[in-house]
């Protein structure tokens, strides 16, 4: 029996087997021919082994769809036919993008040899991959042989800090003494959209990596390409905001046989890692509930009013090694949003309920802000290689009724002592005014008097003459 007939018959037997995902396990293989398979055994073994249904299909089969009475007819796509201008019966660059859309997780391998196909799908991510016939090419960091050498198979160790994808011998600090471990590279680079906070370069050309035409050991010419160094991208993944999730790699070639099992080369472990994390085997991360309440009697009123003082509760776990874990962390944040964020504050972990359960229940004490309107509760957790978590809650915060303002505001004792010392002066006043008899006037008097007798001497005067 051939060996290629021999691995489709291990997929269907091990169809059956409950695969470690937490989306599915049902995985559909694209090849140039049926054939092709063999070249990537321990590949596609590794998935049986993982206990994934592998279904390994020629680029060419017109049986093959995407979706079979609107439903997903499989949970992960693997493309592993770079030169393939088509797939299935006109299957097309927007419906693999559908696909992914439509929850479902894909791998794409490319090579120097890359089809119009592949490069429009790659787009719809930001992923521009270099032109055809070209390589990226290493001059320092290559594979070494015993009599031969290939300047085109590099040997790359740029890796991103993604402890969430990779494991800690790529994304973690090494040890003293400790050797860099390196990926062996065949294959064609691309550009990625630095922007993209969606987009993550994992793994990048050194600064001696560069694209090119091959030009065997004077490759001089090309030596200032425009694409080198670390922003030459040669595997590159993308999450989208449903979660679900692409890689995109340049060479077919690291995950054969040829690369995998070659010495000096960790790609066996590099490649499950980017698998893994692919078909959400791993740092896969969900709520599994949210409250709150008032403190103090802990109902969960229609509305809330202004100040109210509340609890926010909010459970999740993360997924890794065939089970679901708390998932611990001291970033997850609450905000009470209007327009804006009126409270952006860290929730605090709850330590006893990791070792009662699968989640980690994180809280915190919140006083509403002293603004009425409708607001939005919110969690949103984005972290590199996790999934996105955004849980939303529309909340009313009514004012308060006319009996519910206290009768004093403490803040407003001065103005209340100035308006009493105001009035009891204004009263003290008038007591003064209305009590307090009118003094003589002795200067008008006395000219009364004065006037008085000036108008007797004139009588006396007149009367005389």
């Amino acid at each position: 029996m051939k060996p290629w007939t021999c691995l489709a018959l291990a997929c269907a037997l091990l169809g059956s087997t409950n695969a470690k995902s937490a989306s599915g396990d049902r995985v559909l293989v694209l090849v140039p021919k049926v054939e092709s398979a063999k070249h990537y055994s321990k590949f596609l073994g590794s998935l049986e082994t993982r206990g994934f249904e592998v279904s390994i299909r020629a680029a060419s089969n017109t049986s093959v769809a995407l979706q079979i009475d609107g439903e997903r007819a499989f949970d992960h796509a693997v493309l592993l036919a770079p030169a393939a201008k088509k797939f299935g019966d006109g299957l097309g660059p927007l419906d693999f993008t559908r696909f992914v859309d439509d929850g479902g997780n894909m791998v794409v391998a490319a090579s120097s040899e890359l089809s119009d196909f592949h490069r429009k799908l790659a787009a719809q991510f930001g992923v521009v991959f270099e032109p055809r016939s070209t390589w990226a090419i290493d001059h320092a960091n290559y594979m070494k042989q015993n009599n031969a050498s290939d300047h085109k198979v590099v040997a790359a160790s740029n890796f991103a800090p993604a402890p969430a994808i990779l494991s800690p011998g790529f994304a973690g600090t090494l040890a003293k003494n400790q050797q860099k471990p390196a990926v062996y590279f065949k294959g064609i680079a691309h550009k990625y959209d630095v922007a993209n906070p969606q987009l993550v370069p994992l793994l990048t050309g050194a600064i001696t990596t560069y694209s090119g035409k091959d030009k065997g050991e004077k490759p001089i010419e090309n030596a200032n390409a425009p694409l080198n160094g670390k922003s030459l991208g040669l595997v590159s993944v993308f999450q989208t905001r449903s979660n679900a999730r692409v890689a995109f790699a340049g060479s077919t070639a690291m995950f054969s046989d040829a690369l995998l099992s070659k010495r000096g080369g960790d790609n066996q472990r590099f490649v499950e890692d980017v698998a893994k994390w692919t078909m959400q085997e791993k740092s896969v991360l969900r709520e599994t509930g949210h409250r709150h309440h008032l403190s103090e009697t802990g109902e969960q009123p229609s509305h809330y009013r202004v100040s109210n003082e509340i609890v926010y509760e909010i459970d999740l776990s993360v997924y890794r090694d065939d089970a679901w874990h708390p998932y611990v962390a001291d970033d997850v944040q609450f905000e009470a949003i209007m327009l804006d964020p009126y409270i952006r504050t860290t929730l605090n972990r709850t330590d006893s309920t990791l070792s009662a359960s699968e989640t980690a229940t994180y809280h915190g004490d919140i006083k509403l802000p002293d603004r009425y309107g409708t607001f939005t509760f919110r969690v949103n957790y984005k972290r590199t290689g996790y999934s996105n978590v955004d849980v939303k809650d529309t909340v009313a915060i009514w004012p308060l009724r006319h009996d519910g303002y206290p009768r004093f505001l403490s803040a407003a004792y001065p103005y209340y002592t100035g308006s009493f010392v105001m009035v009891i002066g204004f009263l003290a006043l008038c007591a003064v005014w209305l009590f307090s008899d009118e003094p003589e006037n002795t200067e008008k008097a006395a000219a009364a008097a004065s006037k008085e007798k000036s108008k007797a001497k004139n009588k006396a005067k007149n009367k005389s003459s």
